[in-house]
């Protein structure tokens, strides 16, 4: 069979294998954030405010994108 005759997958198959797409992706989400949640190092408090002020600082608005 030649690419032109090529049958594509129904509309129901993809829908299916995106829906699988999907929540596996939502469940790789949902774990990366309980390990988050888990995290006691300390990072997310010491690296946060270095963030938010360079953040704040490449915004193109005249008002912050954070409120103190």
């Amino acid at each position: 069979m030649n690419a032109a005759n090529k049958k594509l997958p129904s509309n129901k198959s993809r829908r299916r294998s995106t829906s699988t797409s999907n929540a596996e992706h939502v469940e790789k989400i949902k774990k990366l954030f309980e390990e988050w949640l888990q995290d006691s190092s300390g990072y997310d408090e010491e690296t946060w405010p270095q963030l938010k002020q360079a953040l704040n600082a490449n915004h193109s608005m005249s008002h912050n994108l954070f409120l103190e």
